[in-house]
């Protein structure tokens, strides 16, 4: 086995800027390799095209293109029925996306079979990185429930494992606040946004390593952090755009990279810390509890070097947006 990790990353790419600073740093990590991207949650088609868009500002092929990354549209309405939140801001930095590359919503087959092939194809070598809702892992999961077999990890930034509730603020994968999407602040945005798939998906056996608030929030980027990384070309450029942008929109101090970070189990494991194995429960709303259980699959993340996390994805971000 390879001691590359071979990654897909499963995103609601589009809200959030952590998002999309979480693949400029897979991008920016010789770690890794990025064998493509699936889109999940609401306007999944919208979340490709700007995949795509930042894709080209990184200087890397995208779909369509010779040697191009494999970006797919997934499932966009939650298996729990709940509404979509929607900031309504998603898309509008990153120029006309009628004209990202149009294979990045089209192909032979749509996320979940993409997914699920791309995996029995190297059985034991490919991670899965979801850091939106759950709900294109569990369709994924569902359709082929042989890819909990196939993964060598699933890796998901989601829930709050330490019994503590949120601080009332607001934002995708934020701080565990109502957000305007019905949840409350015992629950973090990803898992209830669609708690059906999060309970299926943190329950189908996998070797599942998962990253809460709790840890993510101890880490924070700087103004001068940011002010670095919009000196780093046109990608750098859009992705310090997105930072203010989010800023503006809750009126907030942005500074938690919890996508990021959740990410850097894949390429400086060192950097967190894992509780031991258990079992993940989920309730309808999306609360989480994890259960230790040598039996399971599932294991938390309990702490983190935060300084040393935040120097990481400065790093790996900067170098990601240098591919150009």
């Amino acid at each position: 086995m390879s001691a590359r990790r071979r990654v897909v990353l499963d995103t609601d790419l589009g809200s959030d800027v952590d998002d999309a600073l979480a693949l400029a740093l897979l991008l920016g990590s010789p770690e890794v390799e990025l064998l493509g991207v699936t889109t999940a949650y609401g306007d999944t088609e919208l979340r490709a095209r700007a995949t795509s868009r930042l894709l080209q500002l990184a200087g890397v092929p995208g779909p369509g293109e010779p040697g191009g990354l494999p970006v797919r549209a997934g499932a966009g309405e939650p298996l729990s029925g709940a509404g979509v939140w929607w900031a309504g801001h998603e898309g509008t930095l990153l120029g006309d996306l009628s004209t990202a590359p149009t294979t990045a919503v089209s192909g032979p087959d749509d996320a979940a079979d993409w997914v699920a092939r791309t995996a029995a194809r190297a059985p034991g070598e490919v991670d899965l990185l979801a850091i939106g809702p759950l709900t294109g892992v569990a369709v994924a999961l569902r359709r082929h429930p042989r890819l909990s077999r196939d993964l060598r990890s699933l890796v998901v930034m989601g829930g709050r494992w330490d019994g503590g509730g949120g601080d009332g603020g607001g934002g995708d994968d934020g701080d565990g606040g109502d957000d305007g999407d019905g949840g409350d602040d015992a629950a973090e945005h990803n898992l209830r946004s669609d708690a059906v798939a999060a309970a299926e998906v943190l329950g189908c056996g996998a070797p599942t390593l998962v990253v809460g608030l709790e840890v993510t929030q101890q880490v924070h980027l700087s103004t001068a952090d940011v002010e670095r990384i919009a000196a780093a070309g046109p990608l750098g450029a859009v992705l310090a755009a997105q930072v203010h942008q989010w800023r503006e929109l809750w009126g907030e101090s942005w500074g938690v990279p919890h996508d990021p970070v959740t990410a850097l189990l894949l390429c400086r494991p060192d950097l967190l810390e894992l509780g031991p194995p258990g079992r993940a429960e989920v309730d309808g709303r999306g609360r989480s509890v994890h259960v230790p259980d040598p039996a399971g699959t599932v294991r938390v993340a309990t702490g983190v070097d935060a300084a040393g996390a935040a120097a990481a994805v400065v790093e790996r971000v900067l170098r990601g947006c240098a591919r150009t």
